[in-house]
C-alpha cells in the first residue's frame, strides 16, 4: 500500500458531497475519526484533518458556520476548564480545530464548540448557563436551522439535540443540575463559574439504546430529516436538519410516549417512569 506520504490523500469535497450541505449553511459537526480512518487504510489514502478541517469551511463558504465539537464532562467532576487547553473528550477534530488560530471556543465548559464563520462571534458571545435551555447554543440550532453534519457513524447516534428537546418539555426525569468550578478564559483569567446540565435521577436508567437509535434513524430517513451516505459498506456521512429533528422529537413526547427519544429501565418512552404525557410541559408557554 505505501508509506503513509507515499498515499495520495483522501477527496474530501468528494467525501462530504452528498448529504445536502449547501454554502451559507451552519454545521454542527461530530465525529468518529477512528471509523473515517479505517475508511481510509481501507481504500489506501492518508487523513490529514486539517485538510478536511479546511474543506468543511470550503463546504460551507464565506456566508456559512462550521462548529466543531468539543464537549467534556470533566467540569461535572470537580476538574478545572481552560477555554484554551481542555480537551474535547468527543473526537479528534475538535482537539485538531484547537491548534488553529481561525476556530475559537464557545463559552460553556461542558458542551462547547470550535467555531468558524458569519455566525461565529454571535456564537462566542453566549454565556447562558444552562447547557439546553433557552438561549443555549442547542437553542440556537434550533432556531437558526442548523443541520448535523456526521463524520464517521450516524446522526442517529449522536443525537445530543435530544436533550434539548428534553429541556423544553420539562420531562420529569430530568432537571438542570448546578456545576460549579475554576474557569479560566482566553485572557487566562481565572474565576469560580457555575453551568448546569440536564441530569437524570439515580434511581432511573435513562438510556438511548441500540433499539432506538435504529428505529429512529430509520424513521429519520422516512420523514427526509436525515441523509445517509454508505462508503465502503460503512455509514460514513450523515446529515440531520436540526429544527425538523427538534420538532419530531417534540412530537414523539407529547403524541408517542417518547419512544423515538429515550428508553427508561430499559423500556421505550418514558412510561417506565410512571410519568404521563400530561405532566410534560414546554418551556415557552
Amino acid at each position: 500500500m505505501g508509506s503513509a506520504k507515499e498515499r495520495k490523500e483522501l477527496d474530501y469535497m468528494d467525501f462530504l458531497q452528498g448529504v445536502g450541505v449547501e454554502k451559507g449553511d451552519i454545521i454542527d459537526v461530530s465525529s468518529d475519526m477512528a471509523n473515517v480512518l479505517l475508511y481510509c487504510r481501507r481504500i489506501g489514502v492518508r487523513l490529514v484533518p486539517d485538510h478536511l478541517i479546511d474543506s468543511l469551511q470550503e463546504l460551507v463558504g464565506p456566508e456559512g458556520t462550521v462548529m466543531i465539537r468539543t464537549f467534556t464532562w470533566d467540569f461535572c467532576h470537580g476538574e478545572p476548564f481552560d477555554i484554551r487547553t481542555s480537551p474535547s473528550r468527543v473526537g479528534a477534530l475538535g482537539n485538531a480545530a484547537m491548534k488553529r488560530a481561525d476556530f475559537k471556543r464557545t463559552g460553556h465548559p461542558i458542551y462547547s464548540w470550535m467555531v468558524w464563520g458569519k455566525r461565529a462571534g454571535e456564537l462566542l458571545q453566549m454565556d447562558q448557563p444552562s447547557a439546553f435551555g433557552p438561549g443555549s447554543v442547542f437553542d440556537f440550532l434550533d432556531i437558526n436551522h442548523a443541520k448535523q453534519l456526521t463524520l464517521g457513524n450516524t446522526s442517529s447516534d449522536s443525537t445530543t439535540q435530544m436533550h434539548h428537546v428534553e429541556a423544553a418539555c420539562k420531562v420529569p426525569y430530568r432537571f438542570d443540575k448546578p456545576f460549579t468550578g475554576e474557569y479560566t478564559d482566553y485572557s487566562g483569567n481565572t474565576c469560580l463559574k457555575t453551568y448546569s446540565m440536564h441530569v437524570r435521577p439515580l434511581n432511573l436508567k435513562v438510556t438511548n439504546t441500540e433499539v432506538d437509535r435504529d428505529e429512529r434513524g430509520k424513521e429519520l430517513e422516512k420523514r427526509g430529516i436525515m441523509k445517509v451516505k454508505h462508503l465502503d459498506e460503512m455509514t460514513l456521512v450523515s446529515t440531520i436538519l436540526l429544527h425538523e429533528l427538534t420538532e419530531f422529537l417534540t412530537e414523539d413526547m407529547y403524541q408517542n410516549e417518547g419512544k423515538f427519544t429515550v428508553s427508561i429501565n430499559d423500556l421505550p418512552g418514558y412510561v417506565a417512569a410512571g410519568i404521563k404525557p400530561e405532566e410534560l410541559k414546554f418551556y415557552a408557554e
